[in-house]
């Protein structure tokens, strides 16, 4: 009898770390097709510290990895900050509290499940499903931003994440766009990360939060417009930065604040259309994300099948 091995299956665990949540894709292979197979989701708890939040998420890597059923290749771990990637030690988690700086992550991971397993940045991960299975499925090169409390960035050249010589590239949203601007959670001034994250949104429209802002520019609120007027001219000058160094397929546009849908993508489009002179209007193509909340911990699964050694798609050399 032929097992799903025999037929080409191969099957990857992502866990995508968030303050509150721990999110959960398993994905298989199957050939050259991807599907999701399960999604979840687990409290972080991340108020009991570090080594509580790495027990979680080996907790939640055995159980899934120790069920005969799912036999699983690799495990891939997207985290909301910096780390280092060869002792799987954690570097700077601005939004989780505890000592994380040096804290070891991947090891009791790998540990528990007895995979091969990997770490990578929460919006590379995102990058890296949309363009794969998501919005830009197919396309060849890919520029994704993910608005939030953060705005997070990724490159994907060829069906593979553009690290760059630091490990850390595709940071789009930080940017120098205002000199001298507000200062960045990163310690630079101007950064479009300070002009457009969730929080400079609500100041600017007057409100608490980015959904009210939103319920307030659908009612016709004039600050609220302007608001998001003003944060799709920031992103709009730095995709328009992009579009010129790297010259994507598709932007991929996802996150909390890009929920808004036409609200903020026309504004984007409009100044992109207003400072890109060298192509034609045409070739902009900016989308929104369709992979939903999930989309960070399918990307985490993919870079569980890069970390086992597994051929991503047809154009990827991973």
């Amino acid at each position: 009898m032929s097992t799903w091995h025999d037929l080409a299956v191969a099957r990857y665990l992502g866990l995508d770390l968030g303050g509150t949540n721990i999110k959960v894709a398993l994905i298989e292979k199957s050939n050259d097709t991807w599907i999701v197979l399960e999604e979840h989701t687990s409290a972080t708890e991340a108020e009991k510290g570090p080594s509580h939040v790495v027990a979680r998420l080996a907790e939640l890597a055995e159980s899934f990895c120790g069920n005969p059923i799912n036999d699983i290749a690799g495990v891939g771990i997207a985290v909301p900050g910096i780390f280092d990637a060869e002792k799987g030690t954690i570097l700077l988690f601005p939004n989780l509290p505890g000592p994380w700086e040096n804290f070891e992550i991947v090891g009791p991971i790998r540990s528990a499940c007895g995979k091969p397993t990997g770490i990578i940045n929460d919006a590379r991960a995102f990058a890296l499903s949309e363009s794969l299975l998501g919005a830009a499925q197919g396309m060849d090169t890919v520029a994704c931003l993910i608005l939030g409390t953060g705005v997070g960035g990724g490159i994907v050249i060829n069906g593979k994440i553009h690290n760059g010589s630091s490990g850390g590239a595709g940071e789009i949203a930080h940017q120098i766009v205002k000199a001298d601007g507000p200062l960045c959670g990163c310690g630079a001034r101007g950064c479009v990360e300070s002009l457009t994250s969730s929080a400079a949104l609500s100041k600017l429209a007057g409100t608490t939060t980015p959904e009210e802002a939103y319920r307030r520019a659908l009612a016709g609120d004039e600050q609220a417009l302007e608001a998001f007027k003003e944060v799709g001219k920031w992103l709009g000058i730095a995709l328009s930065n992009v579009m010129a160094v790297v010259s994507p397929d598709a932007f991929v546009i996802g996150g909390g604040v890009a929920q808004s849908g036409p609200l903020i993508l026309d504004y984007i489009k409009e100044e992109m259309v207003r400072r890109c002179h060298l192509w034609p209007n045409s070739t902009i193509n900016i989308v929104s994300a369709t992979l939903g909340v999930y989309a960070g911990a399918i990307g985490a699964a993919l870079y569980g099948a890069i970390t086992e050694g597994a051929q991503l798609s047809r154009i990827s050399t991973t």
